[in-house]
């Protein structure tokens, strides 16, 4: 896809490219933040196995809409 991407955006007229370059920034950020987030839960999920509850608050923040 990224070498697509490339002659797409040097065929394109700059006024129409740079949206879509926004576009992507900002979803290749919030799948970082996303993962990142991921990778913490984990952590603290490893770290607390065994204490009562904290598997269930841990699924319910991961499952809530952040918006």
């Amino acid at each position: 896809m990224r070498e697509e991407l490339h002659p797409l955006v040097d065929e394109s007229p700059e006024d129409r490219a740079l949206p879509v370059l926004a576009l992507v920034r900002e979803n290749v950020s919030s799948s970082r933040r996303r993962e990142r987030a991921a990778a913490a839960l984990e952590s603290i999920r490893d770290r607390m196995r065994g204490v009562t509850g904290v598997d269930e608050e841990l699924d319910r923040l991961r499952d809530e809409s952040r918006g």
